[in-house]
């Protein structure tokens, strides 16, 4: 069994580290990735991953600012 298992393990690292040079992107994508519309790709990918944590972060700011706001409005009204 153990055996087994570690025939496993090595043909899973293996195909994990080969694995990428035999997936091929598509041709837009591959010829791109060596000038500036590459980048022009990733920046945009990474910008539009990035803005719902944005969004969510702004959000969630906007609220624990108020909160706090109001709490410390009704401590001092309260003295």
């Amino acid at each position: 069994m153990l055996k087994k298992n570690s025939i496993f393990i090595l043909l899973f690292n293996l195909l994990a580290l080969f694995g990428p040079a035999f997936a091929h992107a598509c041709p837009g994508c591959n010829g791109a990735l060596n000038n500036s519309l590459g980048f022009g790709f990733n920046t945009s990918i990474l910008f539009m991953m990035s803005m719902p944590f944005v969004v969510a972060g702004a959000i969630g700011f906007g609220l624990i600012y108020t909160y706090r706001r109001a709490k410390k409005t009704s401590n001092n009204e309260s003295l």
